[in-house]
C-alpha cells in the first residue's frame, strides 16, 4: 500500500480541506475493503468508512508521524469496525452476505472464502485480512491491532490453518454431494 505525500498530510493537518479530501480519495477504497472483510456487510462498511474519516479528520492534528499514515488510518478503521461489530452483536443483527465482483466460475470460491473468513474469531480475522488481503507487514499490523508482532504472526498462522481446514471440509462436502 502506498503512503501519501507527507506534504499532503501536513497540509491536511494544518486544516486544508482539499488536502484532506485527497487523502480520503486515496484511501477510502482500502478502508472500505478492510471494513467489508471484518464485518461481512457492505452497508455497514460504508458507515465504517464514514466514521473512520470523520475520526481521522478530528484527530489528524494528533498524528505525529511515529508510524506510517496508512497504519494510523487502519487503526482508526479497525476501531470503528470493532465498535460497529459490538453494536451489531448487541442488536443481534445478522450481517448481509458479501458478494464480491468475481467471474461466475470464481463466485463460489469467493463465497466459500468469505464465509470461512466470517467464521473466524475477530482477532484472527483482523490479522489475516491485514496481512493476506492488504499485504501489510507484520510490524504494521501489530501496531494497528495493538499487540506484539509475535501475536500477529501466531494469529495469521492460526487463521490460515482454520481457513484451510474449513475450505478443505467444504470441498470434501462438495465431492460427496456429486
Amino acid at each position: 500500500m502506498n503512503e501519501p505525500d507527507p506534504q499532503t498530510v501536513a497540509a491536511a493537518q494544518a486544516g486544508d480541506t482539499d488536502a484532506f479530501e485527497t487523502l480520503v480519495r486515496a484511501f477510502q477504497a482500502d478502508v472500505w475493503r478492510l471494513a467489508v472483510h471484518l464485518t461481512g456487510d457492505h452497508a455497514v462498511a460504508d458507515d465504517i468508512v464514514q466514521d473512520t474519516f470523520v475520526r481521522a479528520f478530528r484527530f489528524l492534528r494528533r498524528y505525529r508521524g511515529d508510524s506510517r499514515f496508512t497504519t494510523w488510518l487502519f487503526t482508526i478503521a479497525r476501531n470503528c469496525a470493532r465498535d460497529e461489530m459490538r453494536r451489531m452483536q448487541r442488536r443481534k443483527r445478522v450481517a448481509e452476505p458479501v458478494y464480491g465482483e468475481t467471474a461466475a466460475g470464481d463466485a463460489f470460491v469467493a463465497i466459500e472464502v468469505r464465509d470461512a473468513l466470517l467464521e473466524l474469531p475477530v482477532d484472527l480475522r483482523e490479522a489475516v485480512v491485514c496481512v493476506d488481503v492488504f499485504g501489510m507487514k507484520y510490524r504494521d499490523v501489530a501496531h494497528v491491532l495493538e499487540v506484539p508482532e509475535g501475536t500477529v504472526k501466531s494469529r495469521v498462522h492460526d487463521a490460515r490453518a482454520r481457513l484451510a481446514e474449513e475450505l478443505g471440509k467444504s470441498r470434501e462436502e462438495g465431492r460427496d454431494a456429486r
